[in-house]
């Protein structure tokens, strides 16, 4: 699963989820089942319980981040703070030329979903996935950035942000479009999902380019790379893009 435009930049994926109702001692993960031939460097498995990790635990289900994810489905949220016990599946990867990485990450979590896993987290994207969400969104499909990576928005006065979280599981920067007026928010999506499609198959932006879109629109962007980690709003180095052509018939 090769990623095509890959360019080792030196900074690698990171990937952190959380999966809720099983433990990894028993974990039975198959080659052929589960799409899995390699627990991919870098990555590790930690079981927590809730009597021993009972606050860490609950740091990911409290405050602002466990508010959006109750809003957005409770019943799903309820049975996660209610699990006794997580698994930890996390860390910086260290081979990321292809999607080899993702696939057998994306498999190994499937195999926890058979094991009986209830949900689970992925805090980078703030975004909790049904065991059946999980398998149909990712399970024995092509790695596509686009469904992995969220794009959220908010006012600006009368204008918007566009910024994305998630592209850290891709090893490239998010993207965040400023003082976008209200009928451009649909086109901006468009761009940075683009940007996300392209990043992940490995695209560092770093001059300006030209991006054509699903609609068949063109657009000129001009990336300013942020080397900034530890930005809370993307958890993660950016683009500050400045769309410099907008919106011609390409």
């Amino acid at each position: 699963m090769k990623r095509e435009y890959y360019r080792d930049t030196g900074c690698r994926p990171f990937l952190f989820y959380m999966i809720f109702g099983v433990s990894g001692e028993d974990l039975v993960v198959s080659r052929t089942k589960h799409k899995v031939d390699e627990l991919p460097e870098g990555l590790d498995l930690r079981t927590l319980t809730r009597e021993n990790h009972g606050d860490y635990i609950d740091g990911f289900l409290t405050g602002s981040m466990g508010k959006v994810l109750k809003e957005a489905d409770e019943t799903l949220f309820m049975r996660c703070k209610e699990a006794e016990e997580c698994v930890i599946f996390q860390g910086t990867v260290m081979n990321d030329s292809t999607f080899d990485y993702m696939r057998n990450a994306i498999g190994i979590v499937q195999a926890f979903i058979e094991q009986g896993a209830v949900g689970i987290l992925d805090p980078q994207t703030i975004t909790i996935y049904s065991p059946g969400k999980w398998t149909k969104t990712f399970f024995d499909k092509e790695v596509n950035a686009q469904n992995h990576v969220v794009i959220l928005y908010s006012r600006e006065g009368e204008k918007y942000w566009l910024h994305t979280r998630g592209m850290a599981e891709f090893g490239r920067p998010d993207t965040g479009i400023s003082n976008v007026p209200e009928e451009k928010v649909k086109d901006y999506m468009n761009v940075i999902q683009q940007m996300i499609y392209y990043g992940g198959h490995g695209i560092f932006f770093d001059h300006d380019t030209r991006l054509h879109t699903a609609d068949g629109k063109s657009f000129v962007i001009h990336p300013e790379f942020v080397d900034d980690f530890e930005n809370e709003d993307y958890n993660n180095a950016y683009y500050n893009v400045t769309v410099l052509e907008d919106g011609g018939l390409s």
